[in-house]
């Protein structure tokens, strides 16, 4: 993966930075950068409509490459992301940027594949034609029920 252009992702979200998030050398930590791929990834599957297409299944995450690109530094605000590239049968991968506002420069960048995994089995679950045509359309309101 590269650095990426903010253009071509359909879900994002904002996070703001905290001191907390500082690592030694005050830029904001890798621990910190992996939790906001992960607030952005289930978003994705936030609205109360798309839960009710999930039937009862959760999101894991079962593959995470991460590449950082650039520093980040305290105080401010990052905007995630998030494009769904492929859907299979139980499964999903996205690719994320994560943009330092203020500079609007692509600090790091995610790929990430995650599996539904229903409740109560925790076994893979299929992904239902409404759950796939969402994730993968271009415009998410489309999709809503």
């Amino acid at each position: 993966m590269s650095a990426l252009q903010s253009d071509g992702f359909r879900f994002w979200t904002e996070e703001k930075l905290r001191n907390a998030d500082t690592d030694q050398f005050t830029h904001i930590n890798n621990a910190a950068i992996a939790t906001f791929f992960e607030a952005a990834r289930m978003e994705i599957v936030a609205p109360p409509q798309i839960r009710a297409l999930m039937d009862g299944a959760n999101l894991a995450v079962v593959r995470l490459l991460i590449e950082f690109s650039a520093e980040l530094r305290f105080p401010g605000r990052v905007r995630v992301g998030t494009r769904v590239v492929e859907v299979g049968n139980t499964s999903f991968k996205v690719r994320q940027g994560l943009f330092d506002e203020r500079h609007e420069t692509c600090c790091a960048t995610a790929e990430a594949v995650c599996v539904l995994l229903h409740g109560e089995t925790a076994r893979p679950h299929p992904i239902r034609p409404e759950l796939r045509a969402y994730l993968l359309t271009d415009d998410a309101t489309e999709t809503l029920v």
